[in-house]
């Protein structure tokens, strides 16, 4: 079977258990033991929902969870806010509370091994992160050598987690579509603007800007206007200078 199959293979998985089943075959086929998925969504922007698929060693998770280390983890911050991979490199894990994140992971097994991030089109970020326990210039060597194929598993990975997981919670199965008019009452919303004076701004009633504020937030599952403009804003669907 190809890489592209064992990859294409995730998408026809229903469970999240078949999912687990299925990506911990493919990794160790990669020459990987360990990996863990995490994925959040902002639907809520001091609440986010967060997802995460993993066969990482379970007193690790426990602790790693303890001691707040996603907080600390360069790796985190890194796949946060790029999508170029990153290689879990000592240089890395410069600072002090770094290196004993580091120090720790390799003593529960974790000790080479490299990140890769995706960020979905409604919001959603996730990460994948793939290790072994060997510590040699050939594990370096393996693992740039999978690079390419490591970062299209986590593409097909989180295709599978939208289908099976997010769809059926946090993201709707089908994008969320708001009108440019609906954009538009929820920019100006998002400005601090009153019914009234949105109204006087596009040139309509305020019982239509009413209408279309109210559309918007039933489209996206929420019950007011701030939770309506939060979840717009996190999923991506109103942006600024988005006016014209």
């Amino acid at each position: 079977m190809t890489d592209l199959s064992l990859f294409e293979s995730l998408l026809n998985c229903n469970t999240v258990e078949e999912l687990h089943t299925n990506t911990t075959a493919i990794i160790g086929q990669m020459g990987f033991e360990h990996f863990l998925y995490g994925v959040q969504v902002n639907t809520s922007l001091t609440r986010p929902y967060r997802f995460i698929l993993s066969c990482y060693p379970e007193a690790w998770r426990k602790h790693y969870d303890e001691e707040g280390y996603a907080g600390i983890d360069p790796t985190v911050a890194h796949c946060a806010r790029t999508t170029i991979p990153i290689i879990w490199k000592n240089e890395v894990f410069k600072g002090r509370k770094e290196a004993r994140v580091r120090s720790e992971a390799k003593d529960s097994g974790l000790v080479s091994g490299a990140s890769f991030s995706v960020h979905g089109g409604r919001g959603e970020a996730a990460m994948l992160s793939l290790a072994t326990s060997r510590e040699s210039r050939e594990a370096q060597d393996d693992i740039l050598a999978t690079m390419g194929r490591a970062q299209l598993l986590t593409c097909y990975l989180h295709e599978a987690v939208q289908r099976i997981v997010l769809s059926q919670g946090p993201l709707p199965l089908k994008q969320i579509s708001l009108t440019e008019r609906e954009r538009e009452c929820l920019l100006w919303a998002a400005e601090g603007k009153t019914g009234w004076e949105i109204a006087n701004i596009v040139s309509i009633s305020e019982r239509t800007v009413t209408f279309h504020l109210q559309n918007a937030a039933q489209k996206m599952g929420v019950v007011n206007r701030q939770q309506a403009i939060s979840r717009a804003l996190s999923m991506g669907l109103i942006a600024p200078c988005t006016i014209t």
